[in-house]
């Protein structure tokens, strides 16, 4: 089934606070180059006008209309001037409107968040029960009486809707709240503090209590040296990966001439598809044009392996956990590694032999377009623009940055509410019915966000058709090379076995 997307793009950021659809934005564009138009004819007649009067005048009936033309012109250039500005203020008040509804969500997640906190001594039990039947999951629907074919349409009804990243976002931001009114802190002092503790912040606070947690051997979220190296091509879209046998050598890894992307979408379409032992790194070089420096376009896959211990799997949540709490790294007692996602990127640029001084653009998926972003506001490294494509990324990078969300889609929401105003913003909904069947996370299918990039290129807002001609000019049109690299964590090492004789470190005893 494919799916339906509606029309509309809803374009903010740049650096602006007005929010609009992108047609307003491009029939604001074209009311400025309608008022120029006008105004420069107006000119046109006038100077004629004045000529025909320092000739003496005498032209009778064309003296007569170039003097109509003049007014009309210029009235014409006014009339423009003020439906564009009408257009730019509607922008900025419809802005203005979901900066307070933003605000009055926050305000209103973290009065609850803490009323929950506050209520959990009475709620023990039913907040047990729920925990059960997550645990038990299908034991339970059959104990209820219900398929999980039933269940889906009761979960995409609550999950599948417009605004549920920004829901998501202001209940992590609020996870504060939640604890401050379980261990008894006020209201007023729990809402005062917490408008100060964000997201990242609070998945800081998930890492250090996973790394006490790592003392009991738990090992949730606990990261490790990741490695790369090239590999062949990967096998096309929708096919399996295929498996070198036991002892026998990996694919040859070879470069492959590529021709420039164009705009947008040119980049969507070349990032990896998520899937298990293929590359999850792919890495064009491009020409120096005139002396100049090269240039490279870097994509990164999304996230691959869910679970919340590291695998060998980089690109997973422990990866993506780490990326978000190194923006709010205060809370941790020492520095926090940066997830082995990001930190693969970097050594397979390295390995790709970019350089300092070199060029870049970066495009990610989902955790992906996270560690994009992430790597965009380090200075020692050339990005002059990215995008991201559904990912948790609340980063102003010096350079342009489009993000790209869903509004349906639960991912962009998980690295808080808060938006810088510097990146540009281009939302939309993937029109997917709550009640029809399907998975919960449609909206934020790479394929979707593919579609909504061609939108974007074809949008005729000024400000995404700069970045789309950013993009296609980047290359100069020349032909690049790819490379693509695979990531993986290098293998949890064996416990050392306790010699005889020695004391147990577990249990005290010999």
């Amino acid at each position: 089934m494919g799916l339906e997307m509606s029309g509309e793009l809803l374009v903010s950021g740049g650096g602006s606070t007005a929010v609009a659809v992108d047609e307003l934005f491009a029939e604001a564009a074209r009311l400025t180059t309608a008022e120029a138009a006008c105004a420069h004819l107006a000119g046109i007649a006038a100077g004629l006008l004045g000529s025909i009067g320092r000739a003496g005048g005498g032209a009778g009936r064309a003296e007569h209309e170039l003097a109509i033309a003049t007014h009309q012109f210029r009235q014409a250039a006014e009339l423009a001037a003020s439906l564009g500005r009408n257009l730019d203020e509607a922008a900025l008040r419809y802005g203005s409107a979901e900066h307070r509804l933003g605000a009055l969500r926050g305000l209103a997640a973290q009065l609850g968040a803490w009323a929950v906190g506050a209520s959990s001594r009475f709620l023990v039990w039913p907040l047990l029960a729920a925990a059960g039947g997550a645990f038990l999951g299908d034991r339970l629907l059959d104990a209820l009486g219900v398929s999980r074919e039933g269940a889906e349409p009761l979960v995409r009804q609550l999950l599948v809707r417009p605004g549920i990243a920004e829901t998501l976002g202001s209940g992590l931001d609020s996870v504060d709240e939640l604890v401050a009114g379980a261990v008894g802190v006020p209201l007023s002092v729990a809402v005062a503090v917490g408008g100060r503790v964000e997201a990242p912040d609070s998945a800081a606070a998930v890492l250090v209590g996973a790394s006490l947690l790592g003392g009991l051997g738990a090992g949730l979220l606990v990261e490790r040296p990741v490695g790369v190296r090239r590999v062949a091509p990967p096998a096309a879209p929708g096919t399996a990966v295929p498996q070198a046998a036991p002892g026998a050598p990996p694919p040859a890894a070879v470069s492959t001439a590529v021709p420039p992307p164009s705009g947008v979408a040119g980049l969507a379409a070349r990032v990896p598809t998520p899937q298990a032992g293929a590359p999850q790194i792919r890495i064009e070089q491009y020409p120096a044009a005139g002396g100049g420096p090269t240039r490279w376009l870097v994509y990164v896959t999304g996230t691959i392996d869910p679970g919340v211990t590291a695998g060998r799997q980089p690109f997973d949540m422990t990866s993506n956990v780490h990326s978000v709490a190194g923006r709010g790294a205060a809370l941790a007692p020492e520095p926090l590694p940066a997830g082995a996602g990001e930190r693969a990127v970097r050594a397979a640029l390295a390995e790709a032999g970019v350089r300092p001084g070199d060029e870049l653009i970066g495009i990610g998926y989902s955790g992906g377009g996270a560690i994009v972003a992430d790597l965009m506001a380090d200075p020692q490294l050339g990005f002059t623009a990215g995008a991201n494509l559904g990912g948790p990324a609340r980063i102003d990078p010096a350079v342009p940055l489009l993000n790209i969300e869903h509004r349906d889609d639960l991912v962009p929401g998980s690295g808080g509410a808060d938006r810088p105003l510097g990146p540009l913003l281009v939302q939309r909904e993937v029109a997917v019915p709550p009640e029809r069947p399907g998975s919960i996370l449609t909206a934020h299918e790479l394929d979707a966000y593919r579609r909504t990039a061609e939108l974007v290129d074809a949008s005729g807002d000024p400000r995404l058709a700069g970045f789309s001609a950013l993009v296609t000019g980047f290359t100069a049109g020349r032909t690049g090379e790819a490379s693509f690299w695979l990531a993986e964590r290098e293998p949890v090492p064996d416990p050392e076995p306790v010699q005889r004789g020695a004391v147990s470190p577990s249990k005290g005893e010999r």
